[in-house]
């Protein structure tokens, strides 16, 4: 009889482990079946910030949140700004994700003025009508695919490079239409909201 009862509560136990996995994960509910992540590659903290910095003599350097700043190897170019995509699937289809450059508070930089972004390939990046930037994810892998900002001039300022258009306002986790990257009827993809605004280029 003792058996018989360790062996139903052992079942109990599997099963709400289970469904916790779910509810944090999205495992197994239809609704979240094709939705995805885009976020910032970090070896640290999640929350930590990714600061980079562009002198006016082009040298450049790097660093996580307030760890030690790691010199650029190139000149005039940030350090890699790694997006990463958060998927456990492969599908049919490409997901298109995006990313704002924007100026932060009183800085006045221009695209195409005095930066430009560019891909791992080097190739210059156009955003669109909207202002943003696209990344396209094959099959809907998860990866890293790294960008970085061309200094153009010396006018000095601060970028933000968000997965969340600023021109929204701030993202609110528990308000999910806040958290929405791009929406397609195949797919839905949500920006991380602890990434939000802590990404910062500087052109000093």
């Amino acid at each position: 009889m003792k058996k018989i009862v360790y062996m139903c509560m052992a079942a109990v136990l599997l099963c709400i482990t289970g469904c916790e996995k779910d509810n944090i994960w999205g495992d197994g509910l239809p609704e979240m079946e094709h939705v995805y992540y885009i976020g910032f590659y970090k070896t640290n903290v999640f929350s930590d910030a990714l600061n980079y910095e562009i002198a006016a003599d082009g040298a450049a350097q790097w660093r996580i949140g307030t760890g030690t700043w790691t010199p650029t190897s190139e000149i005039n170019v940030s350090s890699p700004i790694p997006l990463e995509f958060h998927s456990e699937r492969i599908r049919s289809y490409n997901p298109v994700t995006y990313f704002w450059v924007t100026n932060n508070g009183a800085s006045a930089l221009k695209a195409g003025t005095d930066y430009t972004v560019v891909a791992e390939s080097g190739e210059a990046i156009a955003p669109d009508a909207q202002g943003a930037y696209s990344l396209t994810w094959a099959q809907a892998k998860k990866g890293v695919q790294n960008v970085k900002i061309k200094r153009l001039s010396q006018t000095t300022g601060v970028l933000k490079v968000n997965t969340l258009d600023p021109a929204k306002g701030t993202p609110n986790a528990s308000d999910i239409p806040t958290t929405v990257n791009n929406h397609t009827n195949d797919y839905e993809i949500r920006g991380l909201t602890f990434d939000f605004d802590k990404v910062t280029v500087t052109f000093n």
